[in-house]
């Protein structure tokens, strides 16, 4: 196949009476055109080597026989095992981690727990208020976890004795943190 019958028949320029003398040129035919090529006449041509040149059949040898090909590997770097201390070390950042984990997530659960019943009232200081008079609200005694920022505004209070979706987000999220804490302490034993 040249690159000359190539090109035409790319360009439909060839006769495909040419094309099906080679088993490239017509198997491409068939797949670009959509053309059964086995009904296509072969033009006359005195040429045979074309089609002895143009096999597309290979052969398998063993491995031990002298007409396999050899290819020669790269060389590989050595692999760099491990050493025992090193696979059972757990890195420092790890370990540190955990500990926070660990720590933060019961006391994050218990502020939501004692936040339910007013324990940090204590941070309470209200600015005077024309709306309320200057006195603040009596019985919001629980921080507003959406306005924590806000301490001594009327809005940072909530009434005690009741809670809602953000103590109950905190408290969970204190669990989860304390489980997850506990999972990976686990994990950096073994």
């Amino acid at each position: 196949m040249s690159n000359e019958k190539l090109r035409k028949l790319l360009d439909g320029e060839l006769d495909l009476s040419e094309a099906a003398n080679d088993p490239i040129l017509s198997s491409l035919a068939s797949r670009i055109y959509n053309i059964d090529m086995s009904e296509v006449e072969p033009a006359e041509d005195n040429n045979k080597e074309v089609l002895e040149k143009s096999n597309l059949a290979f052969e398998l040898h063993h491995s031990d026989s002298p007409d396999a090909l050899k290819i020669e590997l790269p060389e590989l770097p050595p692999l760099e095992i491990p050493k025992p201390d090193e696979i059972n070390e757990t890195p420092k950042t790890l370990k540190i981690s955990v500990l926070i984990m660990m720590i933060s997530g019961p006391v994050i659960s218990l502020c939501g727990l004692l936040n339910i019943f007013g324990f940090f009232k204590f941070l309470k200081s209200c600015e005077k208020i024309v709306a309320n008079n200057g006195v603040c609200i009596e019985g919001a005694d629980r921080l507003s976890w959406l306005a924590i920022g806000r301490l001594n505004h009327t809005e940072g209070w909530v009434y005690s004795g009741s809670f809602g979706i953000p103590t109950i987000i905190l408290i969970i999220f204190g669990v989860i943190l304390l489980f997850i804490g506990i999972q990976l302490r686990m994990y950096s034993k073994n």
